[in-house]
């Protein structure tokens, strides 16, 4: 097996390429080499993320999240999925459970405070991004570029 960290590089430089459908056959054959089934699937969603097919990114979310909801991660890939596949009310539902059964995770509250921007609700997103960065200081970081938090920076 190889390690997670080469593959992922591996990965990176499709993704960055645009090289979706080849990322996908590597993460299959790392699969079938017998690699950690787990990390495989979270590059897996990720790499169907990237490339806008949300529709097989819900498919693949929603076993993730069957096979391990104690997982808070398969939350946010639901979430996120459910999100561009359905609609931002809906993922924000899937979120909200995952925070009363992981109200400490700075990823999940992250999250919300992305999903509260967009939904307009300035105080409630800046809320949950400050308890995210209270958490975990990478979130501050992330704060200061990522999309959804545009309005929270001024920038709508």
């Amino acid at each position: 097996m190889e390690t997670c960290a080469k593959l992922q590089e591996e990965l990176d430089g499709y993704c960055g390429l645009g090289m979706y459908d080849e990322a996908l056959r590597r993460i299959d054959l790392a699969r079938a080499k017998g690699d950690p089934t787990l990390t495989l699937a979270f590059l897996r969603a990720r790499i169907l993320r990237s490339a806008g097919r949300f529709v097989e990114l819900r498919k693949s979310a929603e076993k993730l999240h069957q096979q391990r909801p104690e997982e808070p991660e398969t939350w946010v890939s639901l979430a996120d999925a459910v999100r561009h596949h359905d609609s931002l009310l809906n993922g924000r539902t899937i979120l909200l459970e995952a925070e009363q059964k992981f109200p400490d995770n700075s990823h999940i509250k992250f999250q919300l405070g992305c999903y509260h921007c967009q939904l307009r609700d300035l105080d409630k997103a800046r809320s949950y991004v400050q308890a995210a960065i209270r958490i975990d200081r990478i979130w501050a970081d992330a704060a200061k570029e990522d999309e959804d938090l545009a309005p929270l920076r001024g920038k709508n």
